[in-house]
């Protein structure tokens, strides 16, 4: 797209930082009518559904990167803040087995 000239829907353009960006119409996710083209690519993976900003993400596969925003196999879709929530239950289970390990000891000292 040259400068000076507004852009159309389906043209892309490449931010300072690498990533790809695609104007858009109405897009739930689109920030000023654009969005990043490999979430564009996610969402057609997926059949056309759209990606939920608030609860998910797209990331790139390991051994990918922004330059392969139009693979398919390079992005997947992930569900937001799962990786506090998955280091919440760990820390919650040491604490139940050191809690069980404890009441276990009680028990025995109380049934001498």
């Amino acid at each position: 797209m040259p400068r000076g000239q507004a852009a159309k829907v389906g043209d892309t353009r490449v931010s300072a930082n690498g990533y790809h960006y695609t104007k858009v119409g109405d897009h739930p996710a689109a920030q000023n009518g654009w969005i990043l083209t490999h979430w564009l690519t996610a969402e057609e993976a997926r059949g056309g559904e759209h990606i939920d900003p608030e609860h998910e993400m797209v990331q790139f596969v390991s051994g990918f990167n922004k330059k392969d925003y139009a693979n398919p196999q390079a992005v997947r879709i992930i569900q937001k803040n799962t990786s506090s929530l998955r280091k919440r239950i760990s820390v919650l289970e040491a604490q139940i087995a050191e809690k069980t390990a404890e009441l276990d000891r009680l028990k025995s000292q109380l049934s001498r």
